[in-house]
């Protein structure tokens, strides 16, 4: 009997009730995913094929295949053309420590508002959940240690939290979250985001120029995004950083 068998067959009998209401594809996922969380399989591993998981779990193809795909989209396995499926090497699921690592510390910085306007763009409207004809604000700020550009960030906040009066004094928003927090009493600084980072080569023309890359050196590029506590998108940023100035740090908690 393995661990995910004894596992099922400790469930009492409201508990197989509710069990049983889930699709079989999903039982067979969350079996799955105990044994991937629990070190029966290692990052890299080779995982079941869709042959010994109808065999394991008596079920069809099909439902073997959508347990598989489950797994698949959700970054826990990869799976190869002509090779089979494997154990994702992403820490997916894992509770780690993430640190930018900030090689400009205690440096003198400072912060240009390049440009501030309201605009429509579907692109960027779709980050933000707006209409693709909504109207948004396009913040463009230049970040500075020692009067060297490191960073050029591209700040589309919604359009409800960026007083129009104010928008023509550049200076009010070399903190956005400093802005909104004194006009609305949000403080966005402790709100849920999510950040992506790449590497990018070359970096956009005029980002580049910004940051006095050459057409030879690669960026960091940032999508963040920030949410209010009711769920929505306040603020979308697209950011560009030196690479010479980019470190990151993960360590497991």
């Amino acid at each position: 009997m393995i661990i995910t068998d004894y596992y099922i067959n400790q469930l009492t009998a409201n508990e197989r009730g509710v069990h049983m209401s889930i699709p079989k594809y999903q039982q067979i996922k969350q079996s799955l995913l105990y044994e991937i969380n629990n070190g029966m399989f290692q990052p890299g591993d080779k995982f079941y094929s869709e042959a010994e998981l109808k065999k394991k779990y008596n079920v069809s193809g099909i439902t073997a295949i959508k347990a598989l795909q489950c797994l698949t989209n959700e970054g826990y396995l990869v799976r190869y053309q002509g090779k089979g499926t494997y154990v994702s090497k992403a820490r997916r699921g894992k509770i780690v420590k993430f640190s930018d690592i900030e090689k400009y510390r205690n440096a003198a910085e400072r912060t240009e508002v390049i440009d501030i306007h309201v605009m429509k763009d579907p692109r960027i409207a779709a980050q933000l959940n707006l209409g693709e004809n909504e109207e948004f604000y396009h913040i463009k700020r230049l970040r500075l240690v020692e009067d060297k550009p490191i960073i050029v960030q591209n700040s589309y906040v919604i359009k409800e939290f960026i007083k129009e009066e104010d928008a023509g004094d550049k200076e009010k928003f070399s903190s956005i979250y400093g802005k909104i927090r004194e006009d609305f009493g949000i403080d966005l600084f402790q709100a849920d985001s999510k950040e992506i980072t790449e590497i990018v080569f070359p970096a956009p023309e005029e980002e580049g120029r910004l940051l006095g890359l050459t057409d030879k050196e690669p960026s960091a590029f940032t999508r963040r995004y920030t949410y209010l506590f009711d769920g929505r998108t306040i603020e979308y940023i697209e950011g560009y950083k030196r690479w010479d100035y980019f470190s990151i740090e993960i360590e497991p908690i």
